[in-house]
């Protein structure tokens, strides 16, 4: 029997500092709660419990909760460079109030088996299971078989000399842990097996550079296909990042800052003040170009996948821009831009409001 088309829905990091959580959304929640099944990255704990790292410590708040419940969001990655940043007793304390509000995670655990573990969602006959994982976190924030943490694909980085004179910048070359990427294609395997469409949720990549995707995405995300994942959304570059199509599967490198109030002590980070004086007023403005991912699911299958430009206002604030508005059009020609300079096989389309994604012809 046939099974009924449903949609899911993808965007990329959540930071959330204010004092009514639920107003973030207020401009995307309808198009949000529209979908089978919203996904989103969760960058902070939701407690207020625990003692702040020293080294950054990104917002916790255990109201921002609501905001992500009332935005009709299914399920959460919390493998990512901020879940432990108040320490392990303010990430089991947000464990146990996401499975007390009956909102699904992936990517971090009580230990490394759990961190491991897949989320599945059922909807209308269809099956889909999620995944997550971090390259980007601090050293002590993976899991173990002891303690609480994120589910790592940790990465080599070799500089490479390509020429004998001195001053001459190094090649950078990043590997992907092979023990880890055989834990990653373990997991893809067996839930595959259990689902129609597995999703895996990656925060990786090159932060606060406009378009440069690093070796190790590329053979993460090539193998993560080759064994059977279907869509892959990328998160933590605070920027967009190129979109690929690989063996006809889409590879959104960088989903963006879709909802993230920094805060200024992570503002005034002399690393993030840097990269916004190197690049200038421009590079800035782009960091506010933001989507929506969007999939169509039909009898088992990923049938159309595309995106939603989004705009973060001055209040941080995510907005739908359509293809009749300026910024809309420019966000449109910003992604097909980034993709085509780094030569990724995927050429976009207007149909409506929405940018269709397909492999080139």
């Amino acid at each position: 029997m046939k099974k009924e088309a449903i949609v899911l829905m993808g965007v990329g990091d959540v930071l959330i500092d204010r004092e009514k959580p639920e107003t973030i959304f207020k401009h995307v929640a309808p198009i949000i709660r529209s979908a089978d099944i919203a996904y989103a990255n969760c960058e902070q704990a939701l407690s207020d419990k625990g003692t702040p790292n020293p080294i950054q410590a990104a917002h916790h708040d255990s109201r921002n909760l609501d905001a992500f419940l009332s935005a009709g969001f299914d399920v959460v990655s919390l493998a990512n460079n901020h879940s432990l940043d108040w320490g392990r007793e303010a990430l089991t304390d947000t464990f146990a109030r996401l499975k007390a509000a009956n909102l699904p995670f992936v990517g971090a655990g009580n230990n490394i088996i759990e961190a491991h573990q897949p989320v599945i969602l059922e909807r209308k006959g269809t099956k889909v299971g999620f995944l997550g994982y971090s390259s980007v976190h601090l050293p002590g924030y993976e899991a173990t078989s002891e303690r609480p943490g994120v589910a790592q694909i940790r990465v080599w980085t070799v500089y490479d000399k390509v020429d004998y004179q001195p001053a001459t910048p190094p090649r950078v070359v990043t590997i992907p842990h092979k023990d880890d990427m055989n834990a990653m294609i373990a997991d893809i395997k067996k839930l595959k097996a259990q689902v129609d469409v597995v999703v895996l949720c990656m925060h990786w990549g090159l932060h606060l550079v406009p378009r440069v995707i690093p070796d190790y995405c590329f053979d993460i995300g090539h193998t993560a296909i080759d064994i059977g994942a279907d869509l892959i959304l990328g998160t933590h570059a605070h920027i967009l990042k190129g979109v690929e199509m690989y063996k006809g599967k889409a590879i959104f490198y960088s989903t963006g800052e879709f909802a993230l109030e920094l805060g200024a002590h992570m503002r005034d980070h002399a690393h993030i003040k840097e990269m916004d004086e190197v690049h200038g007023t421009a590079y800035l403005d782009k960091r506010k170009y933001s989507m929506i991912v969007r999939a169509v699911i039909e009898d088992g299958k990923i049938k159309r996948v595309s995106y939603l430009p989004c705009y973060v206002n001055e209040h941080f604030e995510p907005e739908i821009k359509t293809r009749n508005e300026h910024l809309g059009q420019d966000i449109y020609s910003y992604v097909m831009d980034i993709s085509q300079s780094e030569h990724l096989n995927s050429q976009f389309a207007w149909d409506g409001d929405e940018v269709v994604i397909s492999p080139q012809k």
